[in-house]
């Protein structure tokens, strides 16, 4: 099923979901409660927990996806996203910053990904986004 009038409404999804268990609310509000207004498909975690609780087979996530096609994403998530085709990193973060922390937590010296990398595997030709 790919519908939400096919969802059953019984809230499974909801007592799964890891966003509502935090008092934030996904698509999963909306399933369970149509006339919910206080959602935000941009908040799912891509963990597929709804889907696989659904009893009833709804796509539950094809729907997010769905969803987030038809919205423009809030700023926050564009600038992460600009910044991952720029340098890889959601947040642009200068090489030697990086090893500093990494090295405060024990942890080896990192090599970032060149410049244009990302943007190159996740852009076509043409410039489009996947």
């Amino acid at each position: 099923m790919n519908h939400p009038d096919e969802c059953l409404q019984c809230g499974t999804c909801v007592t799964v979901c890891p966003v509502e268990m935090v008092g934030g609310h996904a698509i999963v509000t909306f399933l369970a409660d149509p006339d919910a207004t206080d959602y935000s498909v941009w908040l799912c975690t891509s963990c597929w927990r709804c889907q696989e609780a659904c009893p009833g087979g709804v796509s539950i996530y094809e729907l997010m996806m769905e969803q987030r096609r038809r919205e423009e994403a809030p700023a926050g998530y564009r600038a992460a996203f600009e910044s991952v085709l720029a340098c890889g990193l959601a947040l642009q973060v200068p090489q030697e910053e990086l090893d500093q922390m990494r090295a405060a937590w024990g942890l080896e010296p990192t090599r970032l990904p060149p410049p244009g990398l990302a943007r190159a595997l996740l852009c076509a030709e043409d410039g489009d986004r996947w």
